[in-house]
């Protein structure tokens, strides 16, 4: 955090890297408020689009016990993350939103179950894949 700020104070802008890099500090230290000042500077620089910065920060939220203090994460929030995973083939990093999914009661939601196994099944990964659609509900 403290090269983070120098950093701004030296008048060099963050990229999606050097965010990425920060919200996972936060959430390996379990400090939100450092995060959500984190994230408001994210979303001033025009970052928050990115796969892996919106992942680090649904995993920094539900590290840090405040996945329902962010309040933007809803259905479609997460549907669009599991989709920007399967576009680029980021199994991983789609797994990391699972657990957030499943915490925040919407993983039974049709839309987002679909998005899951669209992600799972774009990824190769045959197993996940038949789990989630053995959740599901229809």
């Amino acid at each position: 955090m403290q090269l983070f700020q120098q950093m701004q104070q030296e008048g060099m802008a963050p990229n999606k890297f050097t965010f990425v890099q920060v919200i996972k500090a936060c959430a390996g230290l379990g400090r939100l408020e450092d995060g959500r000042l984190v994230h408001e500077h994210l979303i001033q620089s025009g970052c928050k689009s990115d796969v892996f910065v919106v992942s680090s920060l649904v995993d920094m939220y539900a590290k840090c016990g405040s996945i329902e203090d962010h309040g933007s994460e809803n259905s479609v929030t997460f549907v669009g993350v599991l989709n920007a995973c399967a576009s680029v083939i980021a199994l991983e990093e789609g797994r990391c939103v699972h657990h957030p999914i499943v915490q925040s009661g919407l993983e039974s939601e049709v839309f987002v179950g679909c998005s899951f196994i669209d992600m799972y099944a774009k990824c190769g990964s045959v197993e996940d894949t038949w789990r989630v659609v053995n959740k599901m509900r229809s």
